[in-house]
């Protein structure tokens, strides 16, 4: 054992988002339609390690693309999405491999006018996209008790978490942080918006999401969609929905 831990690299070495992630685009729910028959819109979800249980809460209110994470933008135009999604995922946010290829694909979605909504992995890029920094957690956030503060409404949500990384407070930098230090180099806005915090972990203040300000994105590192777990934040899939409905009137 003491043999194989001497020559063990980090798994965060390695691209384990296209280890978990597809390799084609699938439209999962060809023709949805509400219940008065009419179509939903349709979004290009970014498979970085997605759970089924958001694909079935996004199917639930969109005909849903399910899209590999390096899909190129030609492609979301041929299947002409309205609104984009991007899933969690495991590993270092700022790694080169698919994980950045997503991040540029988010960068453009936002600059472009679309709805953007991420979870989780999701979050850590847009944060990324937006010229803040990530960095590795002492400990992570792990389990379905974690309390999150809406900074606008007051609220506390009890919602489930599972990560190791974070996305760095634009104020108070890293909180939390691994003793290590380890954290992604500099980077620069790729959209071209502030962002402020949205949602903060009413534990450790750490950065639970993000509004991308004059457009219509936001960003939670929790789940929203835990199942088993808390239901407090599964109304965000509806909040996603207005924005696309809303950009689509033109109300955005």
């Amino acid at each position: 054992m003491l043999k194989r831990l001497e020559v063990m690299t980090s798994p965060e070495l390695d691209d384990l988002v296209d280890l978990v992630s597809i390799d084609e685009p699938i439209i999962l729910n060809p023709g949805a339609t509400d219940d008065l028959g009419h179509p939903l819109p349709r979004i290009g979800a970014l498979d970085c390690g997605v759970k089924y249980n958001i694909l079935r809460n996004l199917c639930s209110r969109f005909e849903v693309v399910w899209c590999p994470p390096d899909v190129a933008l030609e492609t979301l135009n041929d299947f002409a999405i309205q609104a984009l999604f991007c899933s969690n995922g495991p590993g270092d946010p700022a790694h080169p491999g698919k994980a950045t290829t997503a991040r540029h694909t988010l960068a453009h979605a936002v600059a472009s006018g679309l709805p953007v909504m991420g979870i989780c992995l999701g979050h850590q890029l847009m944060g990324l996209a937006s010229g803040l920094k990530t960095y590795k957690m002492r400990y992570g956030h792990r389990g379905a008790n974690q309390p999150v503060v809406d900074l606008k409404t007051r609220r506390v949500w009890i919602t489930s978490q599972n990560h190791g990384f974070a996305v760095a407070d634009p104020e108070h930098g890293m909180l939390a942080a691994h003793p290590s230090g380890a954290t992604s180099p500099e980077g620069e806005n790729l959209h071209g918006y502030d962002v402020e915090v949205r949602y903060i972990n009413a534990n450790d203040k750490t950065v639970e999401g993000l509004d991308v300000l004059g457009r219509p994105c936001f960003t939670v590192q929790f789940h929203p969609e835990a199942c088993p777990g808390p239901h407090d934040a599964e109304p965000l899939f509806n909040r996603f929905r207005e924005m696309v409905d809303e950009h689509l009137r033109g109300d955005a």
